[in-house]
């Protein structure tokens, strides 16, 4: 009986000091709760939309702009030029003369006579008187048909066509703008909202 007494006491002190310790922290959890609206008759709290992207694009540099001086080489053609080698001019020729070949005999040794001995038909010696005929031979010799003269004449000039190289444009140079080179690249933005709105607070 004793025992039962002293159980019911000792759990009578446990509950008062659990009701104690709830009424003491029931402030503060109040407090944590409502996010500062303890003791409030309402609260209201600021919400603000989702926010929204959108896709845009713009164009991004890949190169810079440049420049470069570009040579052009002198141009050239080909071309014959008639060059005079040899003005005209008077000349003197002396034509020689023209003959011919004329074949003559002639008397290397005239005809004669002479004595010469002879035997007759009875032993006797005879001298007779005999014609010696003269001796001859051809001979050639150049008879003159026209003589030599000297002759005048005209000489023409002489030219000849050489190849020339002609300048056809002269080398230049000229200055190249190289345009910057873009590209588009796309990516993502907030969209910006002004709309804010306030909801009443279930706490």
């Amino acid at each position: 009986m004793l025992f039962g007494v002293v159980c019911l006491m000792r759990t009578k002190a446990i509950f008062s000091a659990a009701i104690a310790a709830v009424a003491f922290l029931m402030p503060q959890t109040a407090s944590a709760f409502d996010r500062g609206c303890y003791g409030a008759v309402e609260c209201y709290e600021e919400v603000r939309p989702r926010r929204v992207y959108r896709t845009v694009e713009r164009d991004v540099m890949v190169e810079p702009p440049s420049s470069y001086v570009a040579y052009a080489p002198a141009r050239y053609r080909w071309a014959h030029r008639r060059v005079l080698l040899k003005p005209a001019h008077t000349a003197y020729e002396v034509v020689p003369a023209v003959t011919r070949r004329v074949y003559e005999t002639v008397v290397v040794r005239p005809a004669t006579t002479r004595w010469v001995y002879r035997r007759g038909l009875f032993g006797r010696n005879r001298k007779c008187k005999v014609r010696v005929p003269a001796v001859t031979r051809r001979v050639v010799r150049h008879v003159v048909v026209r003589p030599a003269r000297r002759v005048r004449r005209r000489i023409p000039a002489v030219y000849a066509t050489i190849p020339r190289r002609q300048l056809v444009r002269g080398a230049r140079a000229r200055k190249v703008y190289v345009p910057a080179t873009y590209r588009t690249v796309r990516h993502r933005v907030p969209v910006p909202s002004g709309r804010r709105y306030w909801v009443r607070s279930r706490y």
